[in-house]
């Protein structure tokens, strides 16, 4: 297959997913917007409280990504009845885990505030913000869990007014809470919680109504919940089970990040939240080529092709890398209109600067280690996955603290950080797919 095709494959498969995958960085880039306006505790506070919103999340999402893998295959082999049975299933687990996880998240956020985090200020935010967001983790799990589904039915549209209801009502309500607008309390950080809370409730709802009415409910035995099935159960759990330990690490890695940072200043804390959240807005169109590199490795490997996986590795990186040229450019050029975005004081606006660019430049070297990284993923060596994961999130921190606690150097060199992990993570990626070591599994 010429390489002209693998790119125009990649692309048209991917644009989709891309934006898909934006949806779940727009909410935390709106509050951080937002609270900036209110203060610079609440910018940073709200960095290590959506890391820890996500850490209560790692195993409701890893349900979700079983249940998209479960319900594709079911698809495939033309099984409707099978299709609504494995989400079904699915829906009720990532529910009563997400039940589970709320009241956990409730009840341990006095001592997350307390023990995690040295000051007191970003303490008392924590924890007045994750008391309400604790009642959205069901919504958001049951929202991923459809948006799993429509994505191995393949009708993925439905996803469009999805994020557009999510982002206008959380507009809207962090207006209405936030700043205290039109004779609502102005609750600061709080009202940014009840702007998520709200806007998950919103898009969950609509999707309910969707698969309902549009999705031939009747055909697929959608929301007929029967008795739990042991092969069923097992079989999500297997799948879930290393995605949530990935997703646990890479979760891990940015909070403690962020609680290093915290150690130096409530402003360094603040100039990390600014810059993270230009990062995951670079990250996305690399998370839209990621899955679709993914799933084309697997093909492959089952095809007994293995020698198309390095067209496949170039084309999505060039095609990655010429999605975020964009974005890499304005962080270098003109990195304080990124951060004006968000308002801060003119001084935390110039230290942020620096940092940016750093993050900018790590992008040529993080899209390639996270592409032949999926590689290892898409061959089925989930266990060298997990371990290259490992790797990663140990040198990231390890640089980090001794940078920022050992050093006490300023906020920019902590960052760089980033692409030295990267670098690392390419490097054993690379040597792994290459060395073929993975053959050695029977998926």
């Amino acid at each position: 297959m010429p390489n002209n095709r693998f790119s125009r494959i990649i692309w048209k498969v991917s644009l989709p997913v891309i934006f898909v995958e934006a949806t779940e960085t727009l909410d935390h880039l709106i509050n951080t917007i937002f609270l900036a306006r209110v203060g610079v505790t609440e910018l940073g506070a709200i960095a290590v409280a959506d890391s820890v919103v996500l850490l209560f999340l790692v195993v409701p999402l890893g349900l979700v990504d079983g249940i998209q893998i479960l319900t594709a295959r079911r698809v495939g082999q033309r099984r409707p009845d099978a299709v609504g049975a494995g989400f079904n299933q699915g829906l009720a687990l990532v529910l009563l885990v997400c039940g589970v996880a709320a009241g956990a998240l409730k009840l341990f956020s006095p001592l997350i505030a307390a023990w995690l985090v040295e000051s007191r200020d970003v303490g008392v935010l924590l924890n007045g913000y994750l008391q309400i967001e604790a009642y959205g983790i069901c919504f958001t799990g049951a929202t991923f869990a459809y948006s799993a589904l429509l994505m191995s039915l393949g009708k993925t549209r439905a996803l469009v007014p999805a994020t557009v209801i999510l982002v206008c009502t959380d507009l809207l309500l962090n207006y209405l809470f936030v700043f205290g607008k039109f004779g609502f309390p102005a609750l600061g950080m709080r009202g940014a919680a009840v702007g998520s809370v709200g806007a998950e409730f919103a898009t969950f709802l609509f999707l309910t109504i969707y698969v309902w009415r549009q999705l031939d409910a009747a055909r697929y035995g959608f929301f007929r919940f029967r008795r739990f099935e042991r092969r069923t159960t097992r079989l999500l759990s297997r799948l879930s089970a290393p995605i949530a330990v990935q997703r646990l690490l890479e979760t891990l890695r940015w909070f403690v990040f962020f609680l290093i940072l915290e150690r130096m200043s409530t402003e360094a804390l603040a100039i990390a939240n600014i810059v993270y959240t230009c990062y995951i807005v670079f990250w996305i169109p690399t998370e839209g080529f990621s899955e679709t590199t993914c799933s084309m490795v697997s093909r492959f490997v089952g095809r007994n092709r293995e020698y198309r996986i390095g067209g496949v590795l170039r084309s999505a990186i060039v095609g990655a890398i010429l999605a975020t040229v964009p974005f890499i450019l304005l962080g270098l050029i003109a990195p304080q209109w990124l951060v004006a975005v968000f308002c801060p004081e003119a001084d935390l606006l110039a230290r942020s600067n620096a940092s940016l660019r750093v993050v900018a430049l790590a992008m040529l070297i993080a899209i390639p280690g996270a592409m032949w990284f999926t590689a290892v993923l898409g061959t089925g060596d989930t266990a060298a996955a997990l371990g290259i994961e490992l790797v990663l999130t140990l040198t990231m921190l390890c640089i980090a603290y001794v940078a920022a606690i050992h050093f006490a150097w300023p906020v920019e060199l902590v960052w760089l950080s980033v692409p030295i992990s990267w670098l690392v993570c390419l490097a054993i990626s690379y040597g792994w797919v290459r060395s073929g070591l993975w053959k050695r599994l029977e998926v």
